[in-house]
């Protein structure tokens, strides 16, 4: 879900992260290569400064990212816990080309380079926002990585969350209390299926649905923010029943669009908010130029999991008459679990081509998650648009993704989110203007009828 203007999940660092291969010094060698420097020995994140945010001023955001060692090989890849990439030095070695041709491309000025330090410059590499980092590493001891006994792989995850969790007050959470149950669980004779189990237990008492655990030995996720409740969904193969105008798609497949009648527009938004930004404002630009005189539209983002709020606010934005703000968010910043920055605004405007400003139904269910809230919140603030449907899933963390010593990842959430009222959604998710839920009866039928309600709504 997200990083905002300071910092945003997942979330994903680790496209910038450099990189281990073994190197041994000679003093007959010839002078080493960038190329040589770069792949020459593991790098640590040092300190990391947002230089775009405030113009002229760095702002120091190194304890909201992780530390984290990675590969950058001489065969032109890299890869890290979560992603594998490519690499090449452009600009006569002046800059960084990652993951060309790809939507994560980016390129990193080389500040500088040498057997001791690296320093760049890049855009920040997650979706989520457009701001521009300045990134010092550091070469790793070998001391530092090569502790991966299941004693130091749980202290690092307890003190990490401990660290970094935000969640700790709202869900009524003794942190040290659970260490003192699960600790004594983590010896020298645990095994890693053990220990999976062992973090597993400790993860669960959050019941976070962006924490989560990845091992070679499983995976853990907390999945009763939407297992525990009716789907209200019954996929796009009987939306297409419904369209009596079918247009396809636009937006790399991401968003489906029609009509459910001569007057009532339709778009479906998911199953997540990925892709290329530029793909997705041209996409919905022309959605809402062939939708433009209808005396309604359907929004549809039931199961939609989240991703980029940057792309939610794409769509949300030609459905807004003026800029409001839609939510707040406060962001872990400090030791003690109520270290909080002071509250941050999120504002909606109106964007793209044209706006759509005549009466609009949003489609939600408990699978909308994440970034899909964020996308809610868009929706809710805006006087034209009535919610239809069930409550979302509850979950705003905008978590970043971590790595224990035993290159296990996991992810920890880091913020508070907040609706425009500055009330907390977390674990309840944001309720319905008009609850409507689909029956065992009507799903055996292959009833819609949340649409069929949406399409009622906006006929009246």
């Amino acid at each position: 879900m997200k990083i905002k203007k300071n910092f945003h999940a997942v979330s994903f660092l680790f496209i910038l992260v450099i990189f281990s291969t073994s190197c041994k010094e000679n003093l007959n060698e010839p002078i080493q290569t960038k190329a040589d420097l770069l792949t020459g020995t593991s790098w640590q994140i040092q300190k990391v400064f947002d230089i775009s945010s405030s113009p002229g001023q760095k702002i120091d955001i190194s304890s909201q990212l992780p530390y984290i060692s990675q590969t950058f090989s001489k065969d032109g890849t890299y890869t890290t816990p979560i992603h594998n990439g490519t690499w090449e030095l452009i600009n006569g070695e002046t800059k960084i080309l990652f993951d060309k041709g790809t939507s994560s491309e980016n390129i990193a000025e080389i500040l500088e380079l040498t057997s001791t330090i690296f320093r760049m410059s890049m855009k920040e590499p997650t979706a989520s926002i457009s701001s521009t980092w300045e990134i010092t590493f550091i070469p790793v001891s070998s001391s530092v990585l090569k502790d991966k006994s299941p004693e130091n792989n749980f202290e690092t995850l307890w003190k990490e969350f401990d660290a970094r969790y935000s969640f700790f007050i709202i869900k009524n959470i003794n942190w040290d209390s659970l260490y003192s149950v699960y600790r004594p669980q983590a010896t020298n004779k645990t095994t890693d299926p053990q220990l999976f189990q062992i973090a597993s237990s400790l993860l669960s008492n959050f019941k976070d649905g962006h924490v989560s655990l990845s091992t070679p030995y499983g995976n853990y996720f907390y999945t009763e923010w939407y297992s525990r409740y009716p789907n209200n969904f019954l996929g796009m193969e009987v939306i297409i029943n419904y369209l009596n105008t079918d247009y396809g798609t636009t937006a790399g497949g991401y968003i489906h669009y029609g009509k459910v009648a001569n007057d009532i527009g339709y778009i479906y938004v998911g199953p997540n908010l990925m892709g290329d930004q530029t793909e997705w404002s041209k996409g919905i630009d022309r959605v809402i130029d062939s939708l433009k005189e209808m005396r309604g539209i359907i929004v549809d983002i039931r199961n939609n999991g989240g991703g980029s709020d940057i792309l939610g606010n794409i769509v949300a934005s030609r459905f807004a008459d003026k800029q409001r703000i839609y939510s707040y968010t406060k962001v872990r910043n400090g030791p003690k679990h109520t270290d909080f920055t002071e509250y941050i605004s999120h504002p909606i405007a109106p964007q793209g081509l044209r706006q759509f400003t005549k009466p609009v139904a949003l489609l939600t269910n408990r699978h909308c998650f994440s970034s899909a809230e964020g996308t809610t919140l868009m929706f809710r603030t805006l006087p034209n648009v009535t919610i239809i449907g069930d409550t979302t899933g509850g979950g705003s963390a905008n978590p970043i993704t971590l790595q224990l010593p035993n290159g296990w990842s996991y992810r920890v959430s880091r913020w508070i989110q907040y609706t425009a009222d500055q009330e907390v959604f977390e674990g309840k998710g944001l309720p319905p203007d008009i609850p409507v839920r689909i029956t065992n009866a009507d799903e055996a039928a292959r009833r819609d009828v949340i649409l069929e309600r949406a399409i009622q709504f906006l006929q009246k």
